[in-house]
């Protein structure tokens, strides 16, 4: 510019005006255009700031977690003194917490220097900006909750099944709330390889299909049961191999069933034992009828089920019903069981045409109508409305849906239909799975339940007898039938049971208007333990789905936030990953919580957790898995995470229930007996604090009565009989529910007066199989040690024979390092079941002595 001016007046000539004008236009372009150009590369400097800023941000935070981060993009608004980065959607894998935005966002702006300490920063991710992805139960007090996140549901809902026995009131627990819970996969028909299977390889002497019941049966749903919830199954959850069909429709000749009263014929069709087996598209549940009556203030008409019980044992009880609106809420069932009887209410105006569950009780071998029955009277509150009757089932049994190539399916079922039950089993068994109806998947038992077949399970309809849907023909069928397979009918069936058990608006995927069967669904929770594997064996950790993209919306039909199934995943991973570092693994692996299309994250249209625990395929996170007192610890996470959610879901205070209660023993007296015990605190949950106990008795071999409240860690008994052994249980119970049991101890009062004979129980242990690593060798000898399971292991396969590192997987049937033998597929194995002073004691007793016990605390 200088030099231009300088010619202007070379030499001290003056320049024409026309001539100053053009130089004066020509010199406000030129300083127009330098300082633009100027601001220009200004900015684009200072957004490649932000930019390089964020990258070097986002490779430091990638180092605290197993995933890489990476920038998809910067927004910097100079003007507004703004800036948005855009990570990519990994980003969004991690757990945010109020702590943590801030001190991330504080970390960004310490790499972008003093220039940009007056700018206000976002950091973007999966379409959010990360304070909006703190779940609601962590954000601080000025920090508002997204409503659209919480329960939309009334809190007035009258629950599916209430039990009248437990005198005591659970209010800050999960009273009221239906929780859906499934453990993975099960036995399925393969149906290109016609023939049946398991959908995972067996490893670690177990299998996937049948080891994650051993987290969600034994503790996670007793857990949720304990703390008020109704938990629904689309498994069978009773490992009882024998089942009894109580109905009128079925004249059982071993059984009884009795009608007083008025009862008439319900107009809608109900459940009916037609046949030995059902093939594909039949459902039992609309080949029967069923009955009702008017309901009354007092009991004027009852009917009793009397089952033949084939070997005593305990058999889980489901009732079923004709749904209608205009039924009562409060029907009244008794479970009749050999400690005694139990009181349910059951609300009819949901949940019928299937199997409920109301409970799992002793009962005695044979035809006891005073110890083994169930009764419903037409007692109720609400009259002038219906009280329905249908079935009584006793015991999970043996599946009973056929599988195979269609025309032989078709040629099978004509036989079927004219010889009913007396038709040769040796014809039909080998189509069915022969397997107890809790190892199949869940497909075949939701067909079983009388979930209708074109909104669940089923996907072929058709049976044309011109081509075969399985065996050899199974890649026509599947061509046709746009690929599906059991395989996928199972993992897809399981979230679109959840959408008929709620109906309109959130119903299955193909009708979410259908009616359903109105049960108010508030989560689902699907639990697995394939979360991977890795070359050195360190250890896998903790995964979790969640679906928000689905169907592009954020919402649910009912109008609630997707986003509230990333809370629910949060919250309980972060508990399960928290605790098991406390108790069992400082180093344990928290994986990311991945945003995807998984069928069982997105079908159910409430908010869902897919879990994958840890890696059932991997020695070092099944080395912790396999022990008893893992399962038990990590199962109460769950409990506590579902608990949290569902408190926050519903502006409650929550309250942990109690650990199970120590130091227990049994003091003697001239006139009786005193039972003390200690609670146990828990110091992971401040909350979970005892109030009050629960005895429970039991006379010799019968079943453990409805117990006794106490409130203090004492109870005293007098007049005892002599020749009776009595054995006691105590539970601990707070607003948040009830423990789990304590061991149990007996007593008997000898006949003569002699002194007693002290018990000690020095049996308490549960433990994993014996597991070794030597770095080329890893596994589970468990003919050295093959552990102790809580009650009973029903997931042992077999034992171990490949401990190679180097074996490599090369498909379900040769799965390499970890293979396991498969001759203990049907059986269960006995563990601690903490009752053995009671064994002793008859021993004793026998001798002519009387005996006490305490634990060996």
């Amino acid at each position: 510019m200088r030099s231009i001016l300088r010619g202007i007046s070379v030499k001290n000539k003056v320049v024409c005006p026309r001539h100053f004008k053009c130089l004066i236009v020509l010199v406000v372009v030129f300083t127009f255009l330098s300082n633009n150009t100027f601001a220009i590369d200004k900015s684009t400097r200072l957004k490649r700031k932000v930019e390089d800023a964020a990258k070097e941000f986002a490779s430091q935070i990638s180092e605290e977690f197993v995933y890489s981060f990476k920038v998809d993009s910067v927004v910097l608004n100079s003007e507004r003194k703004e800036i948005e980065v855009y990570m990519n959607s990994i980003f969004s894998y991690i757990p945010f917490r109020p702590e943590s935005v801030s001190f991330y966002k504080l970390e960004l702006k310490s790499k972008l220097g003093r220039k940009f300490r007056d700018y206000s920063i976002q950091i973007n991710s999966m379409g959010k900006e990360i304070s909006e992805l703190i779940p609601n139960f962590y954000r601080e007090a000025n920090m508002p909750l997204d409503r659209s996140r919480l329960n939309p549901l009334q809190d007035n809902v009258t629950p599916l099944v209430r039990k009248q026995s437990n005198g005591y009131e659970i209010s800050s627990g999960l009273q009221n709330k239906h929780i859906a819970l499934w453990h993975s996969h099960g036995w399925y028909y393969e149906n290109t390889l016609d023939r049946w299977e398991w959908q995972r390889a067996r490893v670690f002497t177990t299998v996937e299909d049948m080891w994650s019941m051993e987290f969600v049966v034994p503790y996670i749903t007793p857990m949720l049961e304990n703390a008020g919830a109704n938990v629904l199954f689309p498994r069978e959850r009773d490992v009882q191999t024998h089942e009894v069909i109580v109905d009128a429709d079925w004249k059982n000749v071993d059984c009884e069933y009795h009608e007083t009263g008025d009862w008439q014929r319900n107009p809608k069709p109900g459940f009916a034992n037609k046949y030995p087996f059902y093939i594909e598209g039949e459902n039992p549940f609309q080949m029967g009828t069923s009955q009702q009556i008017i309901a009354n203030a007092e009991p004027t008409a009852s009917i009793e089920y009397v089952p033949n019980i084939p070997e005593k044992g305990e058999y889980a009880v489901y009732i079923s019903y004709s749904m209608n609106d205009n039924n009562v809420s409060d029907a009244h069932y008794t479970v009749y069981h050999s400690g005694g009887k139990a009181n349910f209410l059951v609300n009819q105006t949901i949940g019928g045409n299937t199997w409920i569950y109301l409970g799992t009780f002793l009962f005695e071998k044979g035809n006891n109508p005073n110890k083994s029955k169930v009764v419903l009277t037409n007692q109720s509150n609400e009259l002038k409305k219906w009280v329905s009757a249908d079935a009584v089932r006793f015991g999970g049994g043996i599946g009973n849906i056929a599988r195979g190539k269609t025309e032989e399916l078709l040629e099978l079922k004509k036989e079927r239909d004219r010889f009913g039950f007396e038709m040769d089993r040796a014809r039909w068994k080998k189509y069915t799975s022969g397997r107890p109806r809790y190892q199949e998947a869940a497909r075949y038992y939701l067909q079983y339940t009388g979930m209708p077949d074109s909104l669940v399970y089923s996907i072929n309809k058709n049976y044309k007898a011109d081509y075969s849907n399985r065996g050899k023909d199974a890649a026509l069928f599947q061509k046709r039938e746009n690929g599906k397979t059991d395989y996928k009918d199972d993992y897809m069936s399981r979230g679109e049971w959840v959408g008929y058990l709620i109906g309109a608006p959130l119903g299955p995927t193909k009708s979410p208007d259908v009616k359903g069967l109105g049960i108010p669904i508030d989560m689902a929770l699907a639990f697995h333990t394939d979360a991977g594997t890795t070359p050195n064996d360190s250890i896998i950790g903790t995964l979790a789905i969640y679906n928000t993209t689905r169907d592009d919306t954020e919402l649910f039909q009912n109008g609630q936030s997707k986003w509230a199934s990333r809370d629910l995943t949060d919250i309980v991973q972060t508990q399960v990953v928290e605790d098991i570092r406390k108790l069992f693994e400082p180093k344990w692996t928290r994986r990311g919580m991945w945003n995807k299309q998984y069928s069982e994250a997105y079908r159910p249209k409430v908010p869902t957790m897919l879990s994958e625990m840890l890696s059932h395929q991997n020695f070092a996170d099944m080395y912790q898995g396999m022990d008893p007192k893992f399962k038990f610890h990590i199962s109460r996470s769950y409990y506590k995470g579902i608990l949290k959610f569902l408190s926050t879901q519903n502006g409650q205070e929550y309250v942990v229930q109690p650990l199970p209660v120590n130091h227990f023993r049994i003091d003697e007296h001239s006139d009786g007996i005193t039972l003390s015990w200690k609670p146990v605190n828990d110091p992971l949950e401040s909350t979970a604090v005892a109030k009050q106990y629960k005895v429970y008795n039991r006379l010799d071999d019968g079943g453990f009565d409805n117990g006794v409240l106490v409130k203090q860690p004492e109870y005293k008994i007098k007049n005892l009989k002599p020749g009776v052994i009595y054995s006691f249980k105590i539970t601990a119970i707070n607003e948040g529910g009830e423990s789990f049991p304590s061991e149990i101890l007996a007593y008997h009062k000898s006949v003569g007066n002699q002194k007693p004979v002290l018990i000690v129980n020095g049996f308490d242990r549960i433990d994993a199989p014996y597991g070794f690593d030597d770095g080329k060798y890893a596994g589970f000898l468990s003919w050295v040690d093959e552990g102790v399971a809580y009650n009973r292991n029903i997931a042992s396969r077999g034992d171990q024979y490949d401990f190679d590192r180097k074996s490599p997987w090369l498909d379900d049937d040769a799965s390499g390092h970890g293979s396991c033998y498969a001759d203990m597929e049907s059986k269960r194995l006995p563990g601690n079941n903490f009752d053995f002073t009671y064994l002793h004691g008859t021993a004793i007793k026998e001798a002519g002595y009387g005996f006490v016990s305490m634990s060996d605390e």
